[in-house]
């Protein structure tokens, strides 16, 4: 039972990599953005004196690493926007009647654009060191690795609510609003310690500030608040509660939505 749905999951995930290159010229310029954005990064860097980091290198680590994450985050809530697609292009459904089901379905449409954000950043972080010097901390590098999927099943999570959302009311949240949002809290451009008192306990409340502060340490060697284990404590604790709720929450969504007969509605 359990190959049969992992063959499922990798199929989808083989269909989706197939489309992804079947665009000829997508790869190359997914690839080549980044150089646009650690550069913008690199030099800005340069130009700051700001107290909170030692030098402009320590600020460059400091948003490079939060580059990274961000690129993961935003492939895990491109999930209610690739399920409307499907919706529009009427594949979801045959996702909705196979065994599998829409709830294992719309998990298994994340695995390749999470893949794909580890594989972006893992050549963001070699063309920062290589053009722009950024010293790695080559001792826990690959710890990271594992602690970027905890982190991406955590967001994930938020994800299947965002999807929910749009399955029943045919139109998601905002995501580009959502994510400004959350990177504005999370300390991904800036220390959250700068954030006002009256929204800094955002920044203690959801699963992305603790993912760029550990990952920051061990892809950079940066000084961490709290211990190690604190941050993968809430990871561990985000992705335990959030994970069933938001499969919950998606089962429901499509419940309702074929029942009310608006499934296929767009």
């Amino acid at each position: 039972m359990i190959g049969r749905q992992l063959r499922a999951a990798l199929a989808i995930y083989h269909r989706d990599l197939q489309i992804f290159l079947s665009y000829r010229t997508l790869a190359f310029s997914t690839a080549f953005s980044a150089v646009f954005s650690i550069a913008l990064f690199y030099y800005v860097s340069q130009l700051l004196s700001v107290r909170s980091f030692g030098s402009p290198d320590d600020y460059f680590a400091f948003v490079v690493v939060g580059l990274v994450i961000l690129a993961v985050l935003q492939s895990t809530l491109v999930l209610s926007a690739t399920v409307r697609a499907e919706l529009v292009a009427g594949t979801f459904e045959r996702v909705l009647l196979s065994p599998f089901g829409g709830v294992r379905g719309a998990l298994s449409m994340m695995i390749f654009p999470i893949v794909q954000a580890i594989v972006l950043g893992i050549w963001t972080l070699a063309l920062a060191a290589v053009l722009f010097h950024l010293s790695l901390h080559w001792a826990t590098v690959p710890l990271a690795l594992p602690v970027a999927i905890l982190a991406a099943l955590s967001f994930s999570a938020i994800a299947l609510l965002v999807t929910a959302v749009m399955i029943v009311f045919k139109q998601a949240p905002g995501i580009g609003v959502l994510i400004a949002g959350i990177t504005l809290v999370s300390g991904f451009y800036f220390p959250t310690e700068l954030l006002p008192s009256w929204i800094a306990w955002i920044a203690q409340v959801q699963p992305f500030t603790p993912a760029v502060e550990l990952l920051r340490h061990l892809l950079a060697g940066l000084p961490m608040a709290e211990p190690a284990w604190v941050y993968l404590l809430k990871l561990g604790g985000f992705l335990v509660v959030l994970m069933p709720l938001g499969a919950w929450a998606l089962a429901r969504g499509i419940d309702i939505s074929q029942r009310r007969g608006t499934i296929i509605e767009y």
